[in-house]
């Protein structure tokens, strides 16, 4: 089978397979030039010597080069040219690899300068810590002002020069600043009960506080019994009820003081023989 070349007009001699195996692409050997030998292919025969011709495929496909032969032209002179060049192709030139086309370098694209665009940044006011300081000392005065409230009478007798201040701040919120109530550290020092009459009965005691501080005078209950111990008659004593004349109730029994009291009652058609005498805080 033959083929021509379309850019020189050299014709060539190719086998199926050869075109088969590249899809019909050959180079020609004479112009170097990539061609489509299906395109110019028959089946005429020349009868004009033969001689081998290198033809490559293109350089887009990686495969050996093909070698086909051609038909030279009938005339004698052209026949001796061509079998020069077919002869040093021959001797000179081998299959040839086709390697990768070499890319051109790129060109660095120049970009235009990006403009710097600065924004202003607010300034960031300081955080106000007042607000939390403020909050915490009145919640520390707070907490003074109730421990003061709690251990107000505490407070007092450890510290007996406070009790007016301590006193003008009760006034101040409507609470009262009682002096303390240890019923263990008050004592009955002496006491006695006799008639004044036949309807009257003197009552004679002496008090003690032995605590180291002023305390709340006690209230006292006194029991009238008969022979056999049973109560016949009781009553209970307020501290103004019993507190001699000049003294107060607010003044308080004194630290370590003593308070002797002496009280007439009306006994009438109560046969008394006995008492009790008992001091307590209601």
């Amino acid at each position: 089978m033959l083929t021509r070349c379309p850019h020189c007009q050299t014709a060539f001699r190719v086998l199926p397979e050869q075109l088969k195996a590249r899809n019909g692409q050959v180079r020609c050997g004479t112009c170097r030039d990539v061609f489509n030998a299906l395109d110019s292919l028959s089946d005429e025969i020349l009868t004009a010597p033969t001689a081998t011709i290198e033809v490559q495929v293109p350089e887009t496909i990686p495969e050996p080069a093909v070698i086909i032969e051609s038909e030279l032209p009938p005339t004698a002179e052209e026949v001796d040219t061509e079998s020069v060049a077919v002869a040093e192709a021959i001797t000179v030139e081998a299959v040839e690899e086709v390697g990768p086309a070499t890319a051109e370098p790129e060109q660095a694209i120049e970009e235009d300068p990006v403009e710097e665009v600065w924004e202003e940044v607010e300034e960031i006011p300081p955080p106000r810590r007042w607000p939390w300081i403020s909050g915490a000392l009145i919640l520390l005065m707070l907490a003074a002002a109730q421990l003061l409230f709690i251990f107000r009478v505490e407070l007092a007798v450890l510290s007996p020069e406070l009790r007016p201040a301590l006193v003008a701040g009760c006034e101040l919120i409507g609470c009262v600043l009682p002096r303390p109530r240890k019923p263990e550290l008050l004592g009955i020092e002496t006491s006695d009960l006799a008639p004044a009459s036949s309807d009257q009965l003197i009552f004679t005691a002496t008090l003690k506080n032995r605590a180291p501080f002023d305390q709340e005078y006690p209230h006292l209950e006194l029991t009238l019994t008969d022979m056999q111990d049973a109560a016949l008659l009781r009553k209970v004593l307020a501290p103004a009820d019993y507190l001699p004349a000049g003294q107060t109730v607010a003044a308080g029994f004194a630290a370590r003081g003593e308070l002797a009291i002496k009280l007439t009652f009306e006994a009438r058609g109560v046969p008394a023989i006995g008492y009790r005498l008992y001091l307590f805080y209601p």
